[in-house]
This record gives structure tokens, sequence and C-alpha cells, in this order.
């Protein structure tokens, strides 16, 4: 394949990003750049996803080796936006004039606009993600013929907005994380142009991975949250379960449960659980504490309902632990149904069961870690998803214009 000239468009970025969405699309242009091709990132002056304050200068920066210019974030109506906000999150229906005004007061720049416009012609195809924000909306409406989405979508009430729709029937195609994603966004919009990609791991050597010591002293198991702090990845739901389980017997003594990540405790209103002793919240650590974090855990523990792919599952598996997912959602239950790397729950019966599982049968715990080790290293090489992003960018640009089968 030819080398091609890409940009992406993201609403953050910059070093040491947590969130998803930007360590996919930064680890995809790192391919990108790597191997030759033209690679920019276009994003805007802020680092918080709730203030999304301008808190970063304007202009162009390298952010490890890869271009990034950025602009600042246009001033918002937040006493329009936050009725509209909370009528969509609750499922009200919602008028297409409102649903304009919520993505016009999301977050967006003009300035931003501007330079897509300007520099068009320098791009064979311009990347928009994730879906909800308004930098993907408005941005890619601009010049939809060389648009593609990485919407990383879920099935919530937000996927079912008519503008959201009649964005993804107008932009060139689609790059999609996981097959359920995009078998979602297929039964929505109709047979987008595209195939799923992800992202890339460069699995540590397995010398490395034995050298890493237990992060506590002590020998107590436990099981490992490790993402954002909020009711969003449904961590309030793991600690009730854990709790539940606890309280009725299911789940052993001895187990304690970890809280890794970003954001506040206070945020999961679940304060008072703190004062148990076998719940632990711990603040950020760096990139070695948390690799042996995960590989001392009974598992890792993904709850969240809503995700189009899970940085963090695949993490785990690369350190030899298995993972246990919330069976409500699709994407992590694929993952795991199809590299038998894990067991999946939906209640704090559930719970208490795989992890008195794992500790009875130790056997059957390593089986399924080196079974989830085996299918990052065969199916999420860097290698095998340069090869599925350029097969997918193939079909989108063969997909004739204007024109989306089904519809």
């Amino acid at each position: 394949m030819s080398r091609k000239s890409y940009c992406f468009v993201v609403p953050r970025f910059f070093e040491g990003i947590a969130g998803g969405a930007e360590t996919l699309v930064g680890g995809l242009a790192h391919a990108l750049a790597s191997r030759g091709d033209t690679v920019e990132i276009v994003t805007t002056c802020a680092r918080d996803n709730r203030t999304w304050a301008n808190e970063l200068p304007a202009g162009e920066v390298s952010v490890d080796g890869l271009k990034v210019t950025r602009f600042p974030v246009d001033p918002r109506n937040l006493d329009a936006w936050v009725p509209i906000q909370l009528a969509i999150s609750e499922g009200k229906p919602v008028t297409v004039a409102d649903q304009l005004t919520w993505m016009s007061e999301s977050v967006s720049s003009k300035s931003l606009y501007s330079y897509l416009v300007n520099n068009s012609a320098r791009f064979d195809l311009s990347f928009f993600g994730p879906y909800l924000f308004g930098t993907t909306f408005w941005g890619a409406m601009l010049n939809p013929a060389k648009s593609v989405l990485i919407p990383c979508l879920h099935d919530e009430s937000y996927a079912y907005l008519d503008v959201v729709a009649s964005m993804f029937r107008q932009v060139r195609g689609c790059l999609f994380n996981a097959l359920p994603e995009m078998h979602l966004a297929r039964s929505l919009y109709g047979d987008i142009p595209g195939d799923v990609v992800g992202m890339g791991f460069e699995p540590p050597d397995r010398g490395y991975v034995e050298q890493l010591q237990p992060f506590f002293s002590d020998n107590s198991p436990y099981i490992l949250y490790l993402g954002r702090k909020e009711t969003g990845k449904n961590v309030h739901a793991l600690i009730d379960y854990f709790c539940t389980a606890k309280d009725e017997g299911s789940l052993p003594r001895e187990v304690k449960l970890v809280i890794l990540g970003g954001g506040s405790f206070e945020d999961l209103h679940r304060s008072s659980a703190l004062s148990r002793g076998d719940i632990l919240d711990l603040p950020h650590v760096d990139e070695r504490d948390k690799q042996r974090l995960l590989r001392h855990a009974l598992y890792l523990c993904q709850p969240s309902t809503n995700e189009s792919f899970s940085i963090v599952i695949m993490e785990a598996w690369m350190v030899g632990t298995p993972v246990v997912v919330h069976g409500k959602c699709p994407v992590t239950r694929h993952h795991v149904v199809e590299s038998r790397g894990g067991l999946y729950f939906s209640s704090s019966g559930d719970l208490g069961a795989v992890t008195s599982f794992y500790l009875e049968h130790p056997e059957v715990r390593r089986a399924h870690a080196d079974a989830g080790r085996s299918y990052v290293q065969s199916e999420y090489s860097w290698s095998a998803t340069i090869r599925r992003f350029d097969a997918a960018v193939s079909t989108i640009l063969r997909a004739r214009l204007g024109v989306v089968p089904g519809l």
C-alpha cells in the first residue's frame, strides 16, 4: 500500500493521557508514522474531560514524536446544554433542534474546523472519534467524503439520536474496535463501509513479567479494578456486588478489592465502603507498579457494561492475569469468549462464585491467563492491527460515495 497522509481528530491529546480512545489513536498514529505515513493529530487545548478548560497552549507541538496541533475550545452555553444532556441520558424524547443545540454546545472549536477546511487537501483521509463530541460531529461533516469515524460506540441513548445516525450515514466509513461494536453500528445505521481494526500491543517478555514483585507485602488475594473511578464505568456496582457477596458468605473473607485509577472515590458515592478494611482505594502509580498490581491480582475485573474495546484487559493478559468481565457488555464478553482468557459475571453471586473458582482451581486460572496472552499476541500485535487497518481503509476508499447499502 502506497504511503498516505492521515489526520486524526480527537477532543484531547497530550503526553501521558489515560483515556482509552486517545491511547488507541495515539498508538495507531505512531504505528502509521513509523512505517512512513504522514500523520497529524488535531485536537483542542483542553486537558480535563469534565471542565474542558483551555489549559494547554494553542499551536503546533510534538508529543512522543507526533505532530499535534491544538486549538482553543469555544465558550459553551451550559445552561442550554445540561438540560438536553440530562434528557438524553434519561432516554427522554429530544427534538432534532434540541439535538443540534446539544451538539453545538458540546466540546467544539471553530478555529479547529477552519484548520481542517484549509488543510483538507493535504490528507487522504481524516479520522474522528469518539462519536459523542462536537469536534467529531462538526469536524466530520465538513468533508464527509474524506471523513472516517473511530466511533467507540456503545449501546446507549446517545447512539439512537437522529443527528448521530445522520453523521454515521454521511461519512465515508468507520474503523471499529471490536466485532460487537460493528454489529451494533450496522444494526442502527445500515451497512457502513469499514471493518474491525482495534489497536496493537507489544507484550513484555516473560522474563520481565516473572520479575515483577508483589505490590503488597502480605499474600492476601485481591481483585483489581483498573480504570477511571466513575459510575459510568460501573465501579459502584462492583463495590456493591463485592460487599453483598462478602456479607452473604459467597466470597471468601480473605479476598480484597483494590481500586486503582484516576478520579475521586467520592464520585462513586460509596465512601463508607472504605471503612470496611477489605476495599482499598489507590492513587496514581507508575507503569511498573501498575504492572505489579496486575501481575499479582487474582484477576482483573472489568465491570463496565459500555466498552468498545477495553485496553486494560489486554494489559492484564500480557502480564499473565485472567480477566472477569460484566456479562452484559457485548465487547468484553466477546474478548473473553474468543480468547478463553477469563470468565464473566452479572450478580454478586456470580462474583463470589468466579472468585472462589479461581482460588480453588489455580491451574484453570493459569490456563485462562495463558490463553489471554496468546490472544493478544495473535490478534492484537501491531502487525496484525496495521494489516486490518490497511484492509479497512481499502474497503472504505472503494465504497461508492453517498451510498450506504441497506438504507
